[in-house]
């Protein structure tokens, strides 16, 4: 486990980690924690390095900071110990196929000595070889017994290995891939599940963002903030189906990946979590107070050809800074 801390220093770091949160521009949010508690428990001298500059220059960190720095150095890592699991199963099964290659030899090298054995005690001076066939036998029996055992001890070994890296393995990919506030995937966690599509006929992106988000945080607070962007999450994660992938890519911006599916389709979808995010009626977690409505622009892209993720991006960017001009709380379509 990476943190290690006695709950003690842990209660320590988070008074420290959290004195700094208060006087950041960004959300109090899961990854805005992790980058300040890493820094305070003196975790991530490269990271440490960035927070103490910015500390000295009084440069306050923003969402967009936040979720830089996080991925830079927080969900890379992750990455990287994603990839050292896999390396090491790979190590595990190589050893493990060897430890059953050499015991498949010695089988067969056992089973060729038997039928010598049995070759000589069918020969008329059987009688007077029957003493040095058993001894030998003894020999060669036990040999075979210590190697099924060896063997049987190893995969053993090599089960609960498995084991012990399945789950390292799900808890790294989920902290590298996904979003620690809404469940959704990160930015990374989109880039990879776009580069495994194998859509054949096309794929078309929304681009979502918050609508004055800024004022919603100034107005109710960093909590309240946090409550929609996990509302926004909620409502996507209900619309889509199947093979759709959603994603919160940055602080108020979130996206959907549509695979075979047209544009028409993906304008239709884009409408329906607009309006029902408009009509939903979000209140304080713990309160009936009403954080008022909440609206989302959105941009549509659509590529039938084989195209790149940034590609897809930009055009949709495009679309939904279209939207923002236009008076915000609308979908526009990409031109191609």
């Amino acid at each position: 486990m990476y943190y290690q801390q006695t709950r003690t220093q842990s209660a320590e770091f988070l008074r420290l980690a959290v004195g700094h949160m208060g006087r950041q521009e960004a959300a109090l949010d899961p990854a805005s924690y992790t980058l300040w508690y890493e820094h305070v428990a003196g975790l991530n001298p490269p990271l440490s390095q960035i927070l103490e500059q910015r500390l000295l220059l009084q440069h306050p960190l923003t969402d967009a900071d936040v979720a830089h720095l996080y991925a830079t150095h927080i969900a890379s890592r992750e990455a990287q110990a994603v990839a050292r699991i896999h390396e090491r199963l790979r190590m595990l099964m190589a050893e493990t196929s060897e430890a059953i290659t050499q015991s498949g030899t010695h089988a067969t090298q056992f089973g060729k000595s038997l039928e010598s054995h049995t070759e000589r005690l069918s020969r008329p001076d059987a009688a007077t070889a029957i003493h040095s066939v058993l001894a030998e036998l003894l020999v060669e029996t036990q040999k075979m017994s210590a190697v099924s055992l060896t063997l049987t001890r190893q995969l053993d070994k090599g089960a609960k290995e498995v084991q012990a890296l399945t789950q390292r393995l799900e808890r790294a990919e989920a902290a590298a891939f996904n979003d620690l506030l809404t469940g959704l995937l990160n930015r990374r966690g989109f880039e990879k599940a776009f580069a495994d599509l194998s859509s054949q006929e096309g794929v078309s992106l929304l681009l979502i963002d918050v609508d004055r988000f800024k004022e919603i945080n100034d107005a109710y607070g960093h909590p309240v903030g946090d409550q929609v962007m996990r509302g926004v999450a909620q409502i996507l994660r209900a619309r889509i189906k199947g093979a759709d992938i959603a994603a919160r890519v940055g602080g108020d911006e979130f996206a959907i990946l549509l695979p075979d599916t047209a544009a028409e389709g993906a304008r239709a979808l884009a409408e329906k979590i607009r309006s029902t995010l408009f009509q939903a009626r979000l209140r304080r977690t713990g309160s009936d107070e009403q954080i008022g409505q909440v609206s989302i622009s959105v941009g549509v892209a659509h590529s039938a050809a084989t195209t790149t993720l940034d590609q897809l991006m930009q055009k949709a960017d495009g679309a939904l800074y279209a939207a923002k001009r236009e008076g915000r709380n609308r979908v526009e379509m990409a031109k191609d």
